[in-house]
């Protein structure tokens, strides 16, 4: 799918982000991969937003994990570009699902410095740049089947 501005991928994301908050019932990983600039985390602020989400969202480069709490789920976004050790991913317990009281969503950056420790994706979407400095095209693809055909409606 060909994004032709920064405000598509906020719908985009805002889309993918109505369609969670109605229909995942359970724990959710999302991989988000891509370069840096890609529109990971532009794409995370739309998703955030179709959550109902209110306030500002930041990428947790330097935090690594934020963590915030909305009606019917907790959203993990995660960014894992300064990770450099496999046991730094252990620490912030990003090999189980957690067992809360409402479910997880995990919007997981940089996801490849995760590999084999992490958990797996119900969704991976790639992003990459292209040649127009404003466009990018994005790929969906998706492990677990939760969404059903709502994610071929975006």
């Amino acid at each position: 799918m060909i994004i032709e501005s920064e405000n598509q991928m906020m719908a985009i994301g805002r889309e993918l982000g109505r369609h969670v908050k109605k229909e995942i019932l359970e724990n959710y990983v999302i991989f988000l991969e891509g370069d840096l600039g890609a529109g990971k985390t532009t794409f995370v602020k739309g998703f955030m937003k179709g959550m109902d989400f209110k306030e500002v969202v930041n990428s947790p480069t330097f935090s690594l994990i934020e963590l915030i709490e909305i009606d019917l789920h907790y959203v993990f976004h995660v960014d894992l570009y300064r990770i450099n050790r496999k046991d730094e991913l252990y620490e912030l317990d990003l090999h189980e699902e957690p067992a809360l009281d409402k479910p997880s969503v995990y919007l997981i950056e940089w996801p490849e410095k995760g590999k084999g420790v992490i958990l797996p994706p119900d969704l991976k979407i790639v992003f990459q740049t292209l040649e127009n400095p404003n466009q990018r095209d994005i790929f969906f693809e998706d492990f677990s089947h939760k969404l059903g055909n709502n994610l071929f409606t975006l």
